[in-house]
């Protein structure tokens, strides 16, 4: 899944209908394909708070991401989880956070002028973590052996042309080189 958001660094303005402003960057476009990912359909997900997706024991790892992707002009990688049944509009079923599983997403997303633009590949759906007497997530233990055949979006997008199965025409065109 594909997903726009505005800049990190404008998304603590505030709105001009409340004059409030939901925790981290909105999304202003997203691909139909979310729904792969998670229960929501893209029409849902305009102008909605991408952070009220992400899983709690994630949040400060994905807010993290955003200030690393604002500070540099680099492509950014990270894996994080995304809530499997994010509540989105009023008056759906609401699914408690210890009830809703967590889909574990590989990130690649790079900033741009008027925002962030974040690819999404799913690798994993897992139960929600349960909590400790303090309230701490206690993350489960994860087999990621069968994982270990797939090629992850890093190892796609960092394979240099001469080092890949890549047909050679693709390697020999000057317009293309740096």
């Amino acid at each position: 899944a594909i997903m726009v958001l505005e800049h990190p660094e404008v998304a603590s303005v505030e709105t001009e209908e409340s004059g409030r402003r939901p925790a981290g960057p909105l999304i202003a476009f997203c691909t139909g394909s979310i729904s792969k990912l998670i229960e929501a359909d893209n029409s849902d997900l305009h102008n909605y708070s991408f952070l009220k997706l992400v899983a709690p024991e994630d949040l400060l790892n994905v807010s993290r991401y955003f200030e690393r992707m604002s500070a540099s002009n680099e492509v950014m990688f990270d894996e994080f989880a995304l809530l499997q049944r994010p509540h989105i509009i009023e008056g759906d079923i609401f699914v408690s956070d210890q009830e809703n599983p967590r889909v574990v997403v590989e990130a690649v997303g790079a900033a741009v002028n008027d925002g962030v633009a974040i690819l999404m590949r799913k690798v994993r759906t897992q139960p929600a973590p349960k909590r400790d007497k303090l309230g701490n997530y206690i993350r489960p233990e994860i087999d990621t052996e069968s994982e270990k055949d797939e090629i992850s979006l890093f190892d796609l997008l960092s394979t240099e042309p001469e080092t890949s199965d890549a047909p050679e025409s693709w390697s020999k065109n000057p317009s293309l080189s740096r």
